[in-house]
């Protein structure tokens, strides 16, 4: 078994004209892009399921230099010397997409390729593919909604909130089903939604809290966080957390002011280091069922 290593989860927001088969086309037949002399590219497509029901792609993103070296032995010299190698790959960060979940589970390869720039660079790739003409991507965090709510339950106060939230595809939770049939209707393409308090939100996010930290069964615990959402800003919080947006909490913990964002809570999970395809789309979909049962997430 290689080594382990952390795979972040997070959901592809599509805009414009940008589809999954698009996506999928830009994995399948890449650009390439360069920044400062490094350039980047998709390698080793491989795709799940049947042409035309595909459940998932496979691919990595390679960072390389169009002419590197490597040190070699010069065995009559006995002696050591640089040999170019054209196209030399620093790194290769290893992910799948699974369309059925608007998700994505790529590789966090620290100071090599950290996943903000992962992230970025996965956007620019797709975004090349059709030249920037009516498409655009970004990948949002999945949070990982117990480690979110048990910072949140341990606030004093709840000063500011505020969330930026986009329609979801292809998935809505029960939790934020209004506001989602909201930007719907209003055929909002995001909302950003923010409520500021100096003496404290009135906000039900110690009891949402509290009702996901129980260990009650997930069914139960999604009936009993609805009737607790009367504010528009405590959906738009959980929304955001599903993978739907952003969202940040500013409030004071034992007199001490703080930050809490969704970004910073990302859900993930540890696996091989490099992976065979096929397991890595089985982890990552587990992962993603998962989070659909806890969190009652369903397609509508």
């Amino acid at each position: 078994m290689t080594k382990q290593a952390k795979y972040y989860l997070g959901r592809i927001r599509k805009r414009g004209e940008l589809t999954a088969a698009k996506i999928a086309e830009a994995m399948r037949e890449p650009e390439t892009i360069e920044y400062r002399g490094t350039r980047y590219s998709f390698i080793d497509f491989q795709m799940f399921g049947s042409p035309g029901s595909e459940t998932g792609f496979y691919a990595k993103i390679a960072k390389y230099r169009q002419l590197g070296s490597v040190e070699v032995v010069h065995e009559a010299q006995h002696a050591s010397a640089a040999a170019a190698v054209p196209n030399l790959i620093d790194v290769a960060s290893p992910f799948v997409y699974l369309p059925g979940f608007s998700g994505i589970a790529y590789r966090h390869i620290w100071n090599a390729f950290p996943s903000e720039q992962f992230e970025k660079v996965f956007k620019d790739l797709v975004e090349a593919k059709y030249q920037k003409f009516f498409v655009a991507c970004d990948i949002e965090a999945v949070a990982d909604l117990r480690t979110f709510v048990t910072r949140l339950a341990g606030l004093d106060r709840i000063t500011e909130l505020q969330a930026t939230v986009f329609p979801p595809n292809p998935l809505f939770g029960p939790c934020w089903k209004s506001l989602s049939e909201y930007l719907l209707k209003r055929k909002l393409k995001e909302a950003v939604i923010k409520e500021e308090g100096i003496q404290g939100i009135e906000t039900k996010l110690p009891e949402i809290a509290a009702a996901f930290l129980s260990d009650k069964p997930a069914a139960e615990m999604v009936a009993l966080m609805e009737p607790l959402l009367d504010g528009l800003g405590d959906a738009a919080l959980l929304m955001a957390a599903d993978g739907y947006g952003r969202a940040r909490v500013k409030g004071s913990e034992r007199g001490r002011d703080v930050i809490i964002r969704t970004s910073e809570n990302q859900k993930s999970f540890l696996f091989e280091g490099d992976p065979h395809p096929s397991r890595l789309f089985e982890q990552a979909f587990d992962a993603f069922k998962k989070i659909n049962d806890e969190r009652g997430l369903e397609h509508p």
